[in-house]
């Protein structure tokens, strides 16, 4: 539980990270207009790269938590982690969506961009996927505690993996996980 705490933490620090280099980027070379902008790129290269490894962590603690989700407070440490790490995120997929928009456009005139496209949609993929390991797991115990039925758990994995459906999917699935609780 440790470990998927403090990676959750440290996923939660790449994505403010993440987007405050986005802000310092867009803040330089738009708005200011400056040279520091070499900075902030270095600032997101890093940020990129250490969200790829804390991701494949947090699905690793996801796949040795899903042995311990019997334990109800194991569950609900867990869902304050998902829903922390999922509404953190958010505003750096937003800005992710923006800059992805504007490097977009960009590729249309410059070819050479969609790189740089391509690696930010692989980087803001595993950023989501570190929470969803986590939601994937509960929704598979869920089915196997017979709370859900298969073909909502088969709905609910399949919706952990489209961006905006996977937060709605979440709230989905806790409702009727605690539906079934309060029920027993």
């Amino acid at each position: 539980m440790k470990a998927a705490r403090f990676f959750s933490i440290c996923e939660i620090v790449c994505f403010v990270g993440l987007a405050l280099s986005y802000a310092g980027e867009f803040l330089c070379a738009f708005v200011a207009q400056g040279t520091d902008k070499d900075i902030f790129q270095m600032g997101l290269f890093l940020f990129w790269l250490l969200i790829g490894p804390l991701a494949i962590c947090n699905l690793i603690c996801a796949a040795v938590m899903y042995r311990r989700l019997s334990d109800t407070a194991v569950r609900q440490t867990l869902w304050r982690c998902i829903i922390a790490m999922k509404c953190i995120a958010i505003p750096m997929f937003l800005l992710n969506f923006f800059f992805g928009m504007i490097y977009g456009m960009f590729t249309l005139i410059f070819p050479m961009t969609l790189p740089v496209v391509l690696l930010q949609m692989l980087v803001a993929w595993f950023a989501m996927m570190a929470s969803s390991g986590y939601c994937i797991a509960l929704i598979l115990h869920a089915c196997r505690q017979g709370k859900i039925s298969t073909g909502t758990a088969v709905r609910q994995v399949i919706s952990q993996f489209i961006y905006v459906v996977d937060v709605i999917s979440l709230f989905f699935i806790r409702k009727t996980v605690k539906e079934c609780e309060t029920a027993q």
